[in-house]
């Protein structure tokens, strides 16, 4: 983990009053600052992005972790159960 990214996720923990155990990433080009932030999953994380300097993208990100309250979004996981076909059913409706 970068600096940036270690100052980032302790300005994420004090915003949201915890621990944010999740995979963060900053990327920097140009003056543009881009944070990934992977809460639920790998491939779509939530991105915020800034043009300016790394200060204002550190108040850029805690601004917008106040505005969105980001943890009190709740994730949910859909499971498929396999429902095995009673065969004797399955023959009659043939008939």
């Amino acid at each position: 983990m970068t600096t940036l990214e270690q100052e980032i996720l302790e300005i994420i923990n004090q915003v949201i009053d915890g621990k944010y155990i999740g995979k963060l990433r900053v990327l920097h080009e140009d003056n543009i600052y881009e944070l990934y932030i992977y809460f639920d999953r790998w491939y779509t994380p939530t991105i915020l992005a800034y043009e300016g300097t790394e200060d204002e993208f550190k108040k850029f990100v805690k601004k917008e972790f106040k505005k969105n309250q980001y943890q009190k979004v709740k994730f949910w996981e859909i499971n498929r159960e396999i429902i095995p076909l009673d065969e004797e059913e399955f023959e009659e409706d043939e008939d």
